[in-house]
């Protein structure tokens, strides 16, 4: 309820997004969090008590460029 007017922001989820998600929360499993904060790797994400923080997702975007052999650098803000 972030939103102006104190109401819910609802964004359309295409149902290829939404199988790609489900498969992810295959590998963790939290009960709570999609993204859980990852300090013990993907067998402790389980466990996590906090959401994977913006210096998480900008490493991991980071990684997924340099992996993709993307020679361009990624300028990240939040």
């Amino acid at each position: 309820r972030d939103a102006k007017g104190n109401k819910d922001r609802l964004v359309p989820l295409p149902r290829a997004t939404l199988a790609v998600l489900r498969r992810f929360w295959q590998t963790h499993r939290h009960p709570e969090l999609l993204f859980p904060n990852r300090h013990a790797g993907l067998k402790g994400a389980a466990l996590a008590r906090t959401p994977l923080d913006r210096g998480g997702v900008q490493l991991t975007l980071r990684k997924v460029v340099a992996g993709c052999g993307l020679k361009k650098t990624l300028p990240l803000t939040a």
